[in-house]
């Protein structure tokens, strides 16, 4: 009986949530339903753009939502509020569909900032001008977001079991069922589990709550259940992530004392263990400010102050590294965090056991200066690129009358410069905006526009004819009338598993693989071991060299290859085709296809 208490009450859990953000839970469903056509059909054109979209007015309103519940009341606010949320998803799409020219990774990166920003401003409204602070509200969220993502992994676990047990004893499943079950977790039931687990904050006005050293008082038993940790999370944090942090800072402060000199600054693993140890320390401490333990206080009183030399250390190694490779968008985002973490650090220094509501304004502050123009990540880091990349080809006399005159005396740095520099700009997708590289956009042909490979020396192996073909899935291939269906794979390698199979009609027929000749020929003999027909797998390379499209899916009747005499015939349907030659090596060659054999 208590069991079905207990589910009565989360499926009335959840028909709320459903109420309180029908709109965001309405583009939840419309994701599903858009991925389950995509992963159906195997068509994911313009599948990002309206996700992306889906995903900024489901978050919008996740936002307005809480400014609603807590600072205004009224139908006509909460209608306009809803209105909004959809407006935002049509304009996003918008934008991305007609007035940008082509949708790169550059604006999924501005999107992912963006639903960023609205995330942390969810987690920061219910601090405004209320007693529950930053860091309990970071708390609530903590501890959905895991209570979700272990009951989302179980439940996918147990599915894709049951999926297994039928597809192996009833019938066969296929395996775009596991892409679908997976689709409907994360964007139905993930997200209506995650915001049922979300309470309803106190509006603005209430300011009826006491906080000492961790405690919580005169709160609803829903609020006080959602922001106070478990004795178990309690203990996680207090006895194993704290001094987990503190062994894991000992460390990279001896590593930063005994290395300091010499190449310390430049040292590729300098930044991204400094970025994570601070992303740790700022998490931590933010949960550590829910928990009344001592060792918690303990935390918040010393990490603050080592976390500020460290943050600084990550910053100036960062700024040092920009003279080697420039500002890239990552690298500007490294730093910004630097500049936020640092400010985090001093304040939790200041005031150890304030409510750390201001973090959040100044970690929304920062990020929207990231994507927004003038001084945003993109356009800071593509003027300084192609800046760089300007001076060197000037220096080197390669930029003329706007065209690049290929040099290869060049020495080693400005080498790395001009590779570095091209390789994020087309990363980026700007090569086509910069006039004086359009002649390299139309080939990408690098050794070509600027005189030396990008691989290294001239002289090193690399590619020189590739080409790629695969049969559609699901292609109907007629097999009546052959006494003999094999799949198999043939490799240009004597070292590599050969097919060698044999099968009964009259007598015993062997088919086999000699690979003796590059990638050899397909033999069929008899059981005296009388040559009965040969094929030579060569041909089939043969029949693709000087096409146009070097990869791309094949016509079934180009994927049909045929050898017959009057003892029998020999039938190959290939599946896949690859090819790739280097200068100086061996090629690579590999066929996976169907054989058919017939004995006449």
């Amino acid at each position: 009986m208590k069991n079905i208490n207990k589910l009565i009450i989360t499926l009335r859990d959840f028909t709320s949530t459903i109420i309180r953000f029908h709109i965001s839970i309405l583009f939840f469903f419309l994701s599903a339903i858009l991925t389950a056509y995509n992963i159906s059909k195997g068509d994911f054109e313009n599948y990002v753009e309206l996700l992306l979209a889906f995903m900024v007015g489901a978050t919008v309103f996740l936002v307005l939502q809480l400014i609603y519940e807590h600072f205004m009341q009224g139908t006509s606010i909460h209608l306009i509020f809803c209105g909004s949320a959809i407006l935002a998803a049509i304009i996003y799409y918008l934008l991305v569909r007609f007035a940008v020219k082509e949708f790169s990774s550059e604006h999924v990166i501005r999107t992912i900032v963006l639903l960023f920003v609205l995330f942390i401003t969810f987690m920061w409204i219910p601090a405004i001008k209320s007693k529950i602070g930053f860091s309990e509200s970071f708390m609530a969220v903590f501890k959905s977001f895991f209570t979700v993502f272990f009951y989302s992994g179980v439940l996918f676990l147990g599915i894709s079991l049951i999926l297994v047990a039928i597809d192996m004893l009833i019938v066969n499943v296929d395996y775009k069922v596991y892409s679908q079950a997976g689709n409907l977790i994360v964007f139905i039931y993930a997200p209506i589990h995650f915001l049922s687990l979300i309470p309803i904050y106190p509006p603005a006005s209430n300011r009826g709550r006491i906080r000492n050293n961790g405690e919580v008082n005169d709160l609803s038993q829903e609020l006080r259940k959602a922001i106070e940790p478990s004795k178990f999370l309690g203990g996680l944090i207090s006895y194993i992530a704290i001094p987990i942090t503190a062994i894991y800072t000992i460390i990279l402060l001896l590593y930063i004392v005994l290395n300091i000199t010499g190449d310390f600054w430049k040292d590729n693993l300098m930044e991204p263990l400094l970025v994570t140890y601070s992303i740790i320390v700022i998490i931590v401490y933010l949960l550590a400010s829910v928990i009344p333990s001592k060792i918690a206080r303990s935390f918040r009183k010393i990490f603050p102050k080592v976390l500020i030399p460290v943050v600084l250390f990550q910053t100036l190694s960062s700024i040092l590294k920009i003279g080697e490779l420039g500002i890239t968008s990552g690298r500007y985002y490294v730093i910004l965090f630097g500049i936020f973490a640092t400010i985090s650090a001093i304040l939790f220094s200041i005031r150890p056991n304030h409510k750390n509501n201001i973090i959040a304004p100044i970690l929304i502050v920062l990020s929207l200066i990231s994507i927004f123009p003038p001084v945003d990540a993109f356009r800071v880091s593509k003027a300084n690129q192609i800046d760089r990349l300007t001076q060197v080809l000037e220096e080197n006399e390669m930029l003329r009358d706007g065209k690049i005159i290929p040099n290869n005396n060049l020495s080693e740095k400005d080498k790395q410069i001009i590779i570095s520099s091209v390789r994020y700009l087309r990363s980026m997708n700007h090569i086509k905006d910069i006039s004086w590289l359009k002649s390299y956009s139309m080939n990408y042909d690098f050794e070509k526009t600027f005189g030396f490979s990008q691989y290294g020396s001239v002289t090193e192996p690399r590619v020189t004819i590739a080409y790629h073909y695969n049969l559609p899935k699901m292609t109907t291939i007629d097999i009546s009338g052959y006494d003999f269906f094999v799949e198999a794979e043939f490799f240009g390698d004597n070292n590599a598993d050969h097919l060698n199979i044999s099968f009964v009609k009259d007598k015993t027929y062997t088919l086999y693989h000699e690979a003796e000749n590059d990638i050899g020929d397909l033999v069929l003999k008899d059981e005296e071991g009388n040559e009965l027909i040969r094929y030579s797998l060569g041909d089939i390379f043969e029949s693709f060299k000087g096409k146009e499209d070097t990869f791309g899916e094949l016509a079934l009747e180009d994927a049909q290859f045929m050898a017959e005499n009057n003892n029998g015939l020999i039938y190959i349907v290939t599946r896949a085709i690859n090819y790739e030659e280097w200068n100086e090596e061996k090629p690579y060659q590999n066929i996976n296809a169907y054989v058919m054999v017939k004995i006449k």
